[in-house]
């Protein structure tokens, strides 16, 4: 079963399980402060008391209506007032009516109509009846001897009773009702609730799975990835990488994985490199001796025939002279490769100190600005470049900063490197058609690295030759040995740096030589790289009698 399957059902159930616990939780707790809550204010004495008080008011009501008919009937059996009536006075009336109005405080207008309707006499109180603070009962009363409802006058008496009570009656009432209807559906809520939380339980359950699958398979994957990549490596591939996406531990464990392969392969590549060159030196050196060894001997039996021929055939004179010219001018090549093979063979390891830069770059312009004239003739190497320069018409441009640029060099090593590429660069713009050759230096600092790039306006690199033309005998010039560049990639790398070629803005090509500053990490991680030299040959050599 795969470790990203594991992985993403543990992350899943670890995720279901943290929602579904506190949810449970939160369910029981619900359930219990709803029947407390419920418990708590649905008490069967509260809906009593309640009962009892909507009956008060409803009493109080039917007692203040009761009262106003009594004090009605009280006005229309007033003997007074039914003499008035029944001797037709209006001003009798009237004058009864009055009394009987002060004596009644509710009243709000007291009148005597005929049996048609019409106001015989009528008395009311100085200001009107007022809706918002005041309810009207109107009784009608007969004014005859006895109490069945006459055929002839009546009393209309209008009473004012406060609002305030039945609004109160009204309000009781429907709060009453209200908190019974509450108390009959209290079990129906609680099911409701039970019933919500459970839902509610139930679509977390699904999203946490889904949210929980989503997370474990992001996971997994990018452990699985991992996993993958550590079994590549295992296998000898170093050129696997992981996807970086992402903010988490996961993507910083992936940067730190990418970080490292980068790392040893970068390592790997410098120690096959050194490997590789020692190999080669080897071979230098074993063909230096196999080729110096026979070209003396060469000359000199060349040189010994031409001497001792005394012949008069012209023909065979001339034949022997350009057999010597012939012989001479390539032992003079064989004995410049054999100086090559034998400076390759005897390159010694860098012996790093804190040096500047900039203060180095100064005294190679220096001495490259040197005229003919003033030249050390002891410095052939030197000379040799700039009598190339003078000839083909190349300005050597160096570009330095004023700030110090301490760094980890061996300073003969270091201007080993620079001539390496500065004569690549005059060589290659030999045979231009016009114009002026140039070869830029140039020094900058990037970040935790000094960038040493040396450029040239000359035909340039082919670009399935840049990642090889450091190997060694592997060269784009019909009389080179291939040699120098390794030379230079051999020495970078033992001052823990890297060297690259590309184009150059100048339409040739670039070299870039990137050393580390020193006290960083990229320092001591590059240096730590470094192996120390597998074969050291340079006492072989000088035994072989290599010079």
């Amino acid at each position: 079963m795969p470790a990203s399957g594991r992985i993403r059902r543990r992350l899943a159930l670890a995720i279901v399980l943290t929602a579904l616990i506190p949810l449970l939780a939160a369910i029981w707790l619900a359930e219990s402060t709803v029947r407390q809550t419920s418990a708590r204010f649905f008490i069967p004495d509260v809906g009593t008391h309640l009962d009892r008080s909507l009956g008060l008011y409803q009493e109080l009501a039917r007692n203040v209506k009761a009262l106003m008919r009594e004090e009605a009937a009280e006005i229309s059996l007033r003997p007074e007032l039914r003499r008035a009536v029944n001797s037709g006075s209006h001003a009798a009336i009237q004058t009864e009516l009055k009394r009987a109005f002060a004596e009644h405080p509710s009243l709000v207008s007291l009148a005597v109509r005929d049996m048609d309707g019409q106001v015989l006499a009528e008395v009311t109180r100085d200001h009107p009846l007022d809706p918002a603070r005041e309810n009207q009962l109107e009784v009608t009363r007969a004014l005859s001897e006895t109490r069945d409802p006459p055929e002839g006058a009546q009393l209309s008496a209008q009473f004012a009773a406060d609002k305030r009570h039945f609004d109160e009656l009204g309000e009781m009432s429907q709060f009453v009702d209200t908190y019974k209807q509450v108390e009959r559906r209290r079990e129906s809520d609680e099911r409701g609730y039970v019933l919500a939380f459970s839902a509610l339980l139930c679509i977390t359950i699904v999203a946490a799975i889904g949210v929980g699958s989503l997370l474990a398979r992001g996971v997994s994957r990018r452990i699985a990835e991992l996993a993958h990549a550590t079994r590549r490596v295992a296998e000898g591939d170093l050129s696997i990488r992981v996807p970086e996406g992402g903010s988490d531990e996961i993507a910083d464990l992936a940067g730190a994985f990418n970080r490292m392969l980068s790392e040893v392969e970068s390592s790997r590549a410098r120690i096959e490199y050194l490997q590789r060159i020692s190999a080669w030196q080897e071979m230098a050196r074993r063909l230096a001796h196999e080729i110096k060894n026979p070209l003396t001997p060469i000359s000199l039996a060349v040189q010994e025939v031409h001497r001792r021929y005394a012949g008069a055939d012209p023909e065979y004179q001339r034949l022997v002279d350009t057999t010597l010219e012939i012989v001479e001018d390539e032992v003079g090549t064989l004995r410049r490769l054999v100086g090559e093979f034998s400076d390759f063979a005897r390159l010694p390891q860098a012996s790093l100190e804190r040096a500047d830069l900039a203060d180095f770059l100064r005294e190679q312009r220096a001495r490259y600005g040197v005229r003919a004239s003033e030249r050390d003739s002891s410095e052939s190497a030197l000379n040799d470049l700039l009598s190339l320069g003078q000839v083909a018409d190349i300005n050597i441009e160096f570009y330095v900063p004023q700030a110090e640029c301490e760094a980890l060099v061996d300073r003969q090593m270091l201007s080993r490197v620079l001539y390496n590429l500065v004569r690549n660069a005059a060589q290659a713009l030999l045979g231009r058609a016009r114009g002026e050759g140039r070869v830029q230096v140039r020094l900058e600092r990037d970040g935790d690295f000094f960038n040493l790039d040396v450029e040239d306006n000359g035909p340039g690199i082919p670009r399935e030759l840049r990642e090889t033309v450091f190997d060694p005998y592997v060269t784009t010039k019909d009389d080179g040995t291939g040699l120098g560049l390794s030379i230079v990639k051999k020495i970078v790398i033992e001052h823990g740096g890297t060297v690259r070629a590309g184009q150059s803005q100048l339409g040739g090509a670039h070299l870039r030589v990137r050393l580390p500053v020193p006290g960083t990490r990229a320092a001591e991680r590059a240096l730590e790289d470094v192996p120390p030299l597998i074969f050291d040959r340079s006492d072989d050599a000088a035994r072989a009698g290599i010079s």
